[in-house]
C-alpha cells in the first residue's frame, strides 16, 4: 500500500556550493567534452541538479530524500523512475544554492499480477543563497515494485 500520507512533507534542506572539477567530471561521464566545462564560472550539464544532493555539500541534516526504510521490504524492489527540470536561470560553477525537498504525490497503480506499483515524487526547490532567487526545480519519481501477495 502506497504511503499516500507522505504527501506534502518537507524531507528537508541542503545547501551546496557548484564546484568546477564534479561539473567537468559529471559531463564527461556523459561523454561530453565540450571546452565549456573548463571554465570557471561553466554552466552545469543539463541534468547536473540530480546530483547536486551528493557533490558540493556546504552543510546538511542529512540527504534530503524519501524515507526509503519505510519503502523497503519483502518482495518490494525500489526503482528508479522519471526525473525532470524545470530552469529559472542555469545554475554556474561558484553558485551556492539552497535545496527544500518535498514529496509532492504518492499514488499506486495495480498490476495485471495483482502486485503493485507504488509512485513517490519528490520537488527540490534549489535557490541562490544570496538573493533568494529561484534557479532550479529538480522532480524525481520513484518507483517501488512490489511483488503480488502468495495465495
Amino acid at each position: 500500500m502506497a504511503l499516500i500520507e507522505l504527501i506534502g512533507q518537507e524531507t528537508g534542506t541542503q545547501t551546496v556550493r557548484i564546484e568546477r572539477g564534479p561539473v567537468k567530471v559529471f559531463a564527461q561521464a556523459l561523454l561530453d567534452n565540450d571546452s565549456i566545462y573548463d571554465s570557471d564560472s561553466a554552466p552545469v550539464p543539463p541534468t547536473y541538479p540530480f546530483v547536486m544532493h551528493f557533490w558540493g555539500t556546504v552543510d546538511q541534516e542529512g540527504t534530503p530524500g524519501l524515507p526509503i526504510e519505510r519503502l523497503r521490504g519483502a518482495g518490494r524492489a525500489i526503482l528508479h523512475g522519471e526525473q525532470g527540470f524545470t530552469y529559472t536561470r542555469w545554475p554556474r560553477v561558484g553558485d551556492v544554492l539552497k535545496g527544500t525537498t518535498t514529496i509532492t504525490d504518492v499514488y499506486e497503480k495495480t498490476k495485471s499480477n495483482g502486485g503493485s506499483l507504488d509512485f513517490y515524487v519528490t520537488e527540490t526547490d534549489w535557490r541562490d543563497v544570496e538573493s533568494g532567487e529561484p534557479v532550479v526545480k529538480s522532480t524525481f519519481t520513484l518507483v517501488v515494485n512490489v511483488r503480488p501477495p502468495k495465495n
